[in-house]
């Protein structure tokens, strides 16, 4: 499996690094024809559908092992919908729902959800990148059941979103549009955990990103003569971003390494604390770092700080994963503090 990861990584990083410049994503829409030529890439590579069952035409292999490949995508910064189609396909496949071809993405929440007979209406909260897709996966409780529904909407009723992102996000009023599928969600699947999980591995990404781009600048800027590298108290600031990411990336390894890792809630809110806390150290630093540069569109640091500041309060920040991680811990273990965390 490992070798088989490694070429896949291998050939991802080769398409990506083709296709993805800073003036891409600065035009994520889907006129734009380098990003179809870029997911046309993705997509015959079989990164949508790695993880979907062989039955469905897909990789089957196992979700944790997409964590490295979305990733990876974000450190580039792909201005792409990989992980939110990865997870989507995922979710159907395992609710046994042949995922269709082509981007699919999710609404984060919902609300004011009616369905009668085949249609829905209601409204889908922040569901990304809607502007290149019309195929939209969410989930919501019908008569004390979970239930996946697929749909597919001409987002006549959509709104951009205004948040600090870099990608594009939209609320959506749906009225009475078709349902393509609905099933009972798989049990084993918990769709605010698997989110925090692959919004932990898109913010890492990005983390190692914005730490290679302050390496950069402070070897090459140069002040009184000397390279700020140079400088003691850049030298802390670069070493502390490079603590927050190692911890982070730490508290990944431990996902990736399980075959049950979208059990483990202890894991997932470890994971997902940390690499929040960290993205706002990174972001606080590596701005300072960069100067008034780090905040203009030209120049790619923004790209990847609005996304992580954004990412981290996606599926619970971390004062909502603080708050269940310490009632796990006063409720269901007999263990001290430092036993219960390591």
């Amino acid at each position: 499996m490992n070798e088989e990861l490694g070429i896949i990584l291998e050939t991802t990083s080769k398409i990506l690094n083709k296709h993805v410049d800073h003036k891409l994503r600065q035009n994520i829409d889907n006129n734009n024809s380098d990003l179809i030529n870029l997911w046309s890439e993705i997509e015959q590579l079989g990164l949508p559908k790695i993880a979907v069952k062989d039955k469905f035409n897909g990789s089957g292999l196992p979700l944790s092992t997409t964590l490295p490949i979305i990733k990876l995508s974000n450190n580039i910064g792909a201005p792409i919908p990989l992980s939110e189609t990865i997870l989507s396909n995922y979710i159907l496949s395992e609710s046994d729902i042949n995922p269709p071809s082509g981007i699919i993405t999710y609404a984060i929440d919902v609300k004011n959800l009616k369905i009668i007979g085949n249609e829905i209406s209601g409204e889908l909260i922040s569901v990304p990148y809607l502007n290149l897709t019309d195929k939209i996966v969410f989930i919501t409780e019908i008569e004390k059941t979970k239930k996946v529904i697929l749909i597919k909407n001409s987002g006549e009723d959509k709104e951009l979103k205004k948040n600090f992102l870099s990608e594009p996000r939209y609320n959506l009023k749906l009225n009475k549009c078709k349902i393509l599928d609905i099933k009972p969600i798989n049990l084993r699947i918990n769709f605010k955990h698997l989110g925090a999980i692959v919004r932990s591995a898109q913010m890492i990404g990005s983390m190692e990103k914005i730490l290679d781009l302050c390496i950069d600048y402070c070897s090459q800027r140069k002040q009184f003569g000397r390279a700020l590298s140079k400088f003691q108290a850049i030298q802390h600031q670069i070493s502390e971003m490079a603590v927050e990411l190692s911890a982070s990336s730490a508290a990944l390894s431990t996902i990736t390494n399980s075959d049950d890792f979208y059990k483990n809630k202890k894991d997932i809110a470890i994971l997902k604390i940390r690499a929040g806390a960290a993205a706002g150290k990174v972001i606080a630093i590596s701005h300072q770092v960069h100067g008034a540069i780090g905040f203009t569109q030209e120049y790619e640091l923004a790209y990847f700080t609005r996304n992580i500041n954004s990412w981290r309060n996606d599926f619970g920040n971390e004062s909502y994963w603080e708050d269940l991680l310490g009632k796990d811990f006063l409720e269901n273990n007999n263990q001290n503090l430092w036993e219960y965390l390591t």
